[in-house]
């Protein structure tokens, strides 16, 4: 019976721990990025100048598994000098083409974070905040 116990104890706890968010990055319609890690080597895109030409956009979508209706999500974009370009509360960002070559004018990496605050100003004066490395855009 205690075995029993024990069982779905761990069990209880290993699902818990196996939910994890992913996210996925689109550019001109095709995925270019699609992963539930965060790793600033692996999760870089390297671009080409003719990729942002088309009229098209970058679409980032965030997916959470752990919906927490009492915070909310921001998506950042930032230069190489670590100054914010975007931001945008939501979990999609959309960038026209035309406006990420405008960044990539001044700035030779383009990175993206995102943040999750509580909306209570109480707890958000709490409480620390990381920024996630969603993914780095590199102009070749």
């Amino acid at each position: 019976m205690k075995f029993l116990f024990f069982l779905l104890i761990s069990a209880c706890f290993s699902t818990s721990s196996s939910a994890q968010a992913s996210w996925k990055i689109r550019l001109n319609d095709t995925t270019v990025l699609s992963t539930i890690s965060e790793n600033e080597e692996r999760n870089t895109i390297y671009l080409k100048p003719h990729q942002l030409k088309k009229k098209k956009d970058l679409l980032l979508t965030y997916t959470s598994t752990e919906r927490k209706k009492e915070w909310e999500r921001t998506m950042m974009v930032y230069n190489e000098k670590d100054q914010e370009l975007v931001s945008k509360k939501g979990n999609e960002l959309k960038i026209k083409n035309s406006e990420l070559l405008s960044f990539f004018k001044k700035s030779k990496q383009i990175k993206i974070y995102t943040i999750a605050v509580p909306t209570d100003p109480k707890l958000k004066a709490s409480i620390r905040v990381r920024r996630v490395h969603l993914c780095t855009l590199v102009l070749h």
